[in-house]
């Protein structure tokens, strides 16, 4: 880990910038120009002296067994409870005896932020960025590896982490302890069989904090002997973020262990946070990249720096919710995880609602390929708030704008169909939920042209005069045929004659090609 060396500001200076809304100071026996040498994270693992002048972090300590945990940080600076003001008052006289400051974190950020915010908060000499590769624990930030190595060392059982769909993030691999065939086979498939997955374990542990013993099987061990885990859920304050799993096997760890293994998850959900941070701040420079190329603005060079062949050939791919959009973040989270669970080497970037990712089309059948990957993605991502997804025609670097705006257009007459949502329906029918370009080039005229009058309100379609809109359209569009115009607007057919030869003499002559050509396509876009 490289050395950093710390401009150190005073405990005053972090809290104006953190935020005095943020921070609540209880007690401050040394005063408040104390020098802060950085954030360090409270850790049942290594309970050993913080590292002096630091603001420790007290993750997953209830204010009300929180005063021998401070009594033992003497020489850090403060340390830091999730409590309001009022319930962290009566730790004041175990703060004093330490010489550091009591400060309250009353509101509902999470520890990892927090972490963040105190270490951006701290400038660094030579104009350096905060090391991030600093430890959270006793194992670097982010190390799900690491964490889950120290885990199973401690306990002297394997250990795992899943996400919330059961998909393995780390598991332990210390010498001499061994694996049951579940284990093994989680660990070649990454995921946890759907048969060892049931939903009610999964809701019993992500809504609550208690480490919960869980029989397994069958398989049984070699002697038929039941084998046992331990589950806990890993959680943010209220938001759940995975599951800690304990292989205990067939001799069942002491009671006084689940206490231990749930300080264990809460110290998993600081790194899984700071896991998190991470893979956001890369997504969000992948999007930027993505943006850039999408836009034309030097491709060659972004598309090189997001991994993808410049000289080759790509597409656009936009997602967009169908109703009104609710979470638009999330949808970018979740197009992401999918392409990337699939291998699709892809870059995605939200812009307002939807979703934009440039992916390599190669190949004469590029175009179906991308169709049936957006039909898997709508059907997979969209069973609670149906998607729609457009394809755009696969272009080169300089033509990825053309591409960009025809999955645009694409989107647009998926969404003026009556009733999108659908990813099986036929394109161009009610319900259809995912198209290429081609398959609706005429829509997407419609609304180019829509988009032309409303830009250039002088043109001279603009003034096709009042005319009855409804016999004008059914009589260009049943070609003229009068039976079939009239028995489609319920009238008789001397009606409507009467209606097109007064027309007529009005100026506007519906036998002139032109002047059918126009006037349907004023109508058709007003």
């Amino acid at each position: 880990m490289s050395q950093v060396d710390y401009l150190e500001p005073s405990l005053a200076e972090i809290i104006e910038r953190v935020g005095e809304r943020l921070l609540k100071v209880v007690l401050a026996p040394r005063g408040l120009r104390v020098p802060v040498s950085g954030p360090s994270i409270f850790d049942p693992l290594n309970p050993a002296a913080p590292p002096p002048g630091s603001m420790v972090l007290l993750v997953g300590v209830a204010p009300a067994v929180a005063a021998p945990v401070i009594r033992t940080l003497g020489g850090a600076a403060a340390a830091v409870v999730r409590a309001s003001p009022e319930e962290a008052e009566p730790l004041a006289e175990a703060a004093t005896e330490a010489g550091l400051a009591l400060i309250a974190l009353p509101g509902a950020m999470t520890w990892s932020h927090l972490h963040v915010l105190l270490e951006e908060s701290l400038p660094l000499s030579d104009g350096m960025a905060a090391d991030p590769g600093r430890d959270l624990g006793s194992v670097p930030a982010g190390d799900l590896n690491a964490l889950v190595n120290a885990i199973a060392e401690t306990l002297d059982r394997p250990v795992g982490i899943v996400d919330m769909q059961w998909r393995l993030m780390a598991y332990s691999a210390v010498p001499g302890q061994v694996n049951d065939a579940l284990q093994r086979d989680v660990i070649l498939n990454r995921a946890v069989p759907p048969t060892n997955a049931p939903r009610e374990t999964r809701h019993l542990l992500l809504t609550g904090e208690r480490a919960l013993r869980f029989p397994t099987g069958p398989p049984y061990d070699e002697l038929g002997a039941q084998i046992w885990r331990i589950g806990v859920g890993i959680r943010s304050g209220p938001e759940p973020l995975g599951m800690l799993w304990v292989l205990e096997g067939c001799e069942q760890l002491p009671a006084e262990r689940f206490t231990l293994i749930e300080e264990f998850a809460r110290l998993a959900a600081v790194h899984l946070l700071r896991v998190r941070t991470a893979r956001d701040a890369e997504r969000q420079r992948r999007g930027e990249l993505a943006g850039q190329a999408l836009d034309g603005h030097e491709p060659r060079a972004a598309l090189r720096h997001l991994g993808l062949d410049p000289s080759g050939r790509l597409a656009v791919l936009a997602v967009a919710e169908a109703g009104p959009a609710s979470a638009a973040e999330q949808l970018l989270d979740r197009v992401a995880t999918y392409l990337a669970a699939y291998r699709r080497s892809a870059a995605c970037v939200l812009r307002e609602e939807t979703v934009y990712c440039l992916t390599p089309a190669t190949g004469l059948a590029a175009l179906r390929e991308l169709r049936g990957l957006a039909v898997d993605l709508v059907r997979q991502l969209g069973a609670r708030r149906p998607l729609l997804a457009g394809v755009g025609r696969p272009a080169g670097a300089e033509d990825l704008p053309r591409s960009l705006h025809e999955a645009d257009l694409t989107l647009a007459a998926l969404r003026a169909s009556p009733s999108p949502g659908s990813p099986g329906a036929v394109v161009g029918a009610p319900g259809a939920a995912v198209a290429t370009i081609e398959e609706v080039w005429a829509a997407g005229s419609l609304i180019e042209l829509r988009a032309l009058l409303d830009a250039h309100p002088r043109l001279l379609l603009h003034e096709v005069g009042p005319v009855d809109e409804d016999s004008v359209l059914a009589w260009i569009e049943c070609h003229g045929d009068v039976r079939a115009a009239a028995e489609r607007l319920g009238v008789h057919p001397n009606t409507l004659r009467y209606r097109i030869r007064r027309l007529a003499a009005q100026g506007l002559d519906l036998n002139d090609p032109d002047t059918r050509l126009v006037t349907w396509l004023r109508l058709r876009t007003s």
